[in-house]
């Protein structure tokens, strides 16, 4: 059994009906200055102290098993708070397929002598760089064990059965934790988590699988932003460069990629616009 954490982190420029009350396990929870949870009208609400002198407010809440944030918020010097989002939906979606050893691997190891054993492939396989687990049939003297098979490539998207959350106190870090997420062949749970003197919420799935030699690959975002309130997104770059986009014109209906630091895009700031 191989564990996976699936990583999000997004540095955030951050009413439905029918929403369950959030029952919170809070065992581990020990409040900090700078660093709170509470369960307020069935919903559990964290503050924290971001950057300087901003204050930065979450609050999730269960819609029908769908763990969602209701409202993102800024406070800064003036009274009173800014939200800068409501009812934002954690997404990720999934293709996974068979992990197999490289030519490029199994070459210098006959030279060496080395039999090509169950024991030897299944230890070297996890190195293999010029594996493409998503081409169908694949070219042949690449890897070993070809054709692949379109059997062996399957996609899925999240789907949450949360009934309940914990919450957990680590050092300057508060961590929220739903159960009941189901992605394709992985299952786990959803987190949250924010830190102490920083403007970031961190969204994560850790998920297991008992696949064998699975290769996959995963997009994590949230939705449902609003463009009259959410006027541009910026990230960081590979060259360590703030890039921005300004929303506006025509609508994407594909994914847009992104040369992002750290595989993450985008890394939004919490940032209140005056």
């Amino acid at each position: 059994m191989r564990l996976y954490r699936l990583v999000l982190m997004a540095i955030l420029h951050a009413s439905l009906a029918l929403c369950q009350g959030v029952e919170c396990d809070l065992h581990e929870y020990k409040p900090l200055d700078g660093l709170k949870a509470a369960v307020v009208a069935g919903e559990l609400q964290v503050t924290w102290q971001g950057e300087g002198d901003q204050q930065l407010r979450a609050v999730f809440a269960v819609v029908k098993g769908q763990p969602v944030i209701r409202e993102l918020a800024l406070h800064k010097g003036a009274p009173g708070w800014k939200v800068l989002a409501r009812n934002l939906s954690p997404e990720f979606d999934v293709v996974s397929g068979r992990r197999r050893l490289s030519e490029q691997q199994a070459g210098p190891l006959r030279a060496l002598g080395i039999s090509l054993t169950p024991e030897v492939i299944e230890r070297e396989k996890w190195n293999a760089f010029w594996d493409a687990p998503l081409e169908v049939p694949g070219t042949p003297g690449t890897n070993l064990d070809l054709p692949r098979t379109t059997q062996e490539i399957r996609r899925a998207t999240a789907s949450f059965q949360a009934k309940s959350c914990r919450v957990k106190t680590d050092g300057a870090r508060l961590e929220v934790t739903f159960p009941g997420l189901s992605l394709g062949i992985f299952a786990g749970e959803l987190r949250f988590t924010v830190y102490r003197g920083a403007n970031l919420l961190r969204q994560e799935a850790i998920a297991k699988t008992d696949e064998p030699s699975a290769a996959y690959k995963y997009n994590a975002g949230l939705k449902g932003f609003s463009l009259t309130t959410a006027h541009r997104v910026v990230w960081l770059d590979v060259a360590r460069t703030w890039q921005q986009y300004e929303f506006g014109g025509s609508v994407n209906t594909d994914p847009v990629a992104l040369r992002a630091r750290n595989r993450a895009e985008p890394r939004l700031r919490l940032v209140s616009q005056r």
